[in-house]
């Protein structure tokens, strides 16, 4: 059956040696005048501008191997002068109105695997495990503000054995889901599949294991 694309960013699936994990969550510094939106599951960096530096930010490539992925973000706590207190939010709505920093809690364990799904742009099958591929950006800004979950999907088009594209694929969801289970169909676009993170500011840059 043919896939439906309906992404949901980065969600974690377990880690690579099959332990109990705690995914790396690292809590980061998040300026609250920040105008960037960032939603669970979507990519974060550290920004090495001279105002901001040691605060995440949205990656501008992600890409290359100065400019490495931190982690997924996963949700965030910052002062909300409209209700006069701190909440969690599972989603930053970007430049909440208080001075004070707020915390944001990063995945950042090289480990760690996640499910995504693939844009519409190639088909992705189980041809394509051991490479690399990077992601959309431009879904970035794009997820849910009631469920605060990311929009982002793997840019189908990159898949390749580029050692410093930002995650290795490593299976599919052919492989362990049941068989009409959306983004089980490895024939068509829209594949969703198991990732882990290659160009990490956690690990060296490595090429494919093909």
């Amino acid at each position: 059956m043919a896939n439906t694309f309906s992404a949901f960013g980065f969600r974690s699936f377990g880690r690579q040696e099959g332990g109990s994990p705690t995914a790396g969550m690292t809590k980061l510094n998040l300026l609250s005048s920040d105008t960037n939106t960032y939603f669970t599951g979507d990519v974060v960096t550290i920004s090495s501008e001279s105002l901001v530096a040691g605060y995440i930010t949205d990656p501008s490539s992600g890409t290359t191997t100065g400019s490495p992925i931190w982690g997924i973000f996963n949700g965030c706590e910052y002062y909300s002068p409209d209700v006069a207190r701190v909440v969690w939010s599972p989603y930053f709505p970007g430049s909440v109105g208080s001075s004070s920093p707020c915390n944001a809690y990063v995945l950042t364990d090289p480990e760690q695997l996640f499910t995504v799904q693939c844009t519409t742009t190639a088909v992705v099958g189980t041809s394509a495990i051991g490479l690399n591929v990077g992601y959309a950006s431009s879904l970035q800004t794009s997820g849910n503000t009631t469920t605060g979950i990311s929009a982002l999907a793997l840019n189908s088009s990159t898949v390749s054995a580029n050692s410093s594209l930002p995650f290795r694929i490593v299976d599919t969801t052919s492989n362990f889901a049941p068989p009409g289970v959306n983004g089980t169909d490895g024939s068509t676009t829209g594949a969703i599949v198991v990732v882990q993170m290659n160009n990490s500011a956690r690990r060296s840059l490595t090429g494919p294991s093909t």
